[in-house]
């Protein structure tokens, strides 16, 4: 690889901030209201000119339910819009698990509206391209947009990028996960009874599509996985009657963090969309007058970094775990639950992350890249970081009993009187 030496260069401070909080999805949002309402002065960067995360930037709008913590507050306000409803998801439930759909525009709306609420300071269009050292602890961070390249000095960081990438510049340890990548898209005008009466139920229209392949009807040999799951449907119907979120396929063995990778990613799943409206349209009874509203904004990525925290739970001890240590338990009525070990990386002492970043078995990730764990991990590395910062200490540092109180009293049911 060829190199070049950049000249050396005077960067601009433009803020100094208690708590910088950095990526704009359920779980930065999460983090930066807790932190603010425990009285710190929180700025809150996002790179898209929107916040909600993979919800509204890659149609991910249909979520388990929002019912404990600050996610109960957050589906009040969804409902009193009539944009939080539940919808038959296509494959098995927990009913604990029980889906429901909601409306990324509206969701955009809300978001900003818990920021501005809470006095929160916030920049859009905004990339973080590297964080500044001192020994094992973050100082600030380098972002880069219209305006150039800038420096924010912040006392205490939370990582709510979902790629874990404060985490990765400033030295902590993680590992590189590469899960499947897919492109959502919503179509309107679906006559969902006549659609359900051809197919069955929406669990069925992969084997229709298989079928479809197998007799050379539609060319789907461009990367599907037709054994994964998908393409598909994700759910009956979301909040509008002749509405439905689609998945349009799966491709494996992509890097997360490479440009080239999401490229070759972005174009093919668009490829795929395309073509699987196309075959619903001509194929399917029920489509005929049926258009896709809108792709999503990004691919949709599951997975990338991951940190290995001062805990790594297996999924197992997940699912059937109270831990000493439980700072999140992100439903009413699950035994899920988290130690405050997952959101502490390693080497790195005034950071927190959130998000689906956290550290955990690999096998517990499925579950826990989840909206409601995503936000109920905010809540907790928001509330953890003001606390730090009353206090002085590290997050590490922190006494984990006033911590959980904390929590529960601002709404999370840790579940702690089961043992």
């Amino acid at each position: 690889m060829d190199w070049i030496i950049e000249p050396e260069r005077k960067t601009p401070v433009v803020a100094n901030t208690d708590l910088l909080v950095c990526g704009g999805g359920f779980a930065g949002v999460a983090a930066a209201v807790c932190a603010a309402r425990n009285s710190a002065k929180v700025l809150l960067l996002e790179k898209y000119g929107f916040l909600g995360g993979l919800v509204t930037s890659a149609l991910v709008i249909t979520t388990p339910p929002l019912n404990n913590g600050i996610n109960s507050e957050i589906a009040k306000r969804l409902q009193e819009k009539g944009v939080y409803a539940p919808c038959r998801h296509s494959g098995e439930e927990v009913e604990w698990l029980k889906m429901h759909a909601t409306d990324p525009e509206i969701i955009k709306y809300e978001l900003i509206q818990m920021l501005k609420e809470n006095k929160i300071d916030f920049l859009l269009h905004t990339y973080i391209v590297g964080t500044i050292m001192e020994g094992q602890m973050i100082k600030g961070i380098i972002m880069e947009n219209k305006a150039g390249r800038q420096a924010i000095l912040a006392k205490m960081v939370v990582d709510a990028t979902g790629d874990a990438d404060i985490a990765s510049f400033a030295g902590a340890p993680f590992r590189l996960v590469k899960k499947p990548m897919t492109m959502m898209f919503n179509m309107v005008g679906v006559n969902i009874p006549v659609v359900l009466d051809r197919i069955g139920n929406w669990g069925n229209l992969k084997k229709v599509l298989k079928e479809a392949v197998d007799r050379g009807d539609q060319p789907f040999d461009l990367g599907i996985n037709m054994e994964f799951g998908a393409p598909g449907v994700h759910a009956e119907k979301l909040v509008y009657d002749d509405e439905i979120n689609v998945w349009s396929g799966n491709l494996l063995g992509m890097d997360g963090t490479d440009p080239k990778d999401l490229t070759r990613a972005e174009v093919t799943t668009r490829e795929h969309a395309m073509r699987l409206a196309g075959f619903l349209k001509k194929y399917i009874p029920g489509f005929e007058k049926s258009r896709i509203e809108y792709t999503s904004t990004q691919v949709g990525v599951r997975a990338t970094r991951q940190i290995i925290g001062r805990a790594s739970p297996s999924a197992d001890e997940v699912q059937n775990t109270i831990f000493n240590d439980t700072v999140v338990k992100p439903y009413a009525h699950s035994d899920m639950r988290l130690p405050y070990g997952s959101l502490l990386p390693q080497n790195v002492q005034n950071l927190l992350v959130a998000g689906r970043c956290i550290s955990a078995a690999d096998e517990a990730m499925g579950q826990l890249r989840l909206i409601p764990v995503c936000s109920a991990t905010g809540q907790t590395a928001g509330t953890a970081a003001a606390l730090a910062l009353k206090q002085k200490k590290t997050p590490g540092d922190l006494p984990v009993a006033e911590l959980q109180r904390i929590l529960q009293d601002q709404g999370m049911d840790l579940g702690l009187g089961e043992n």
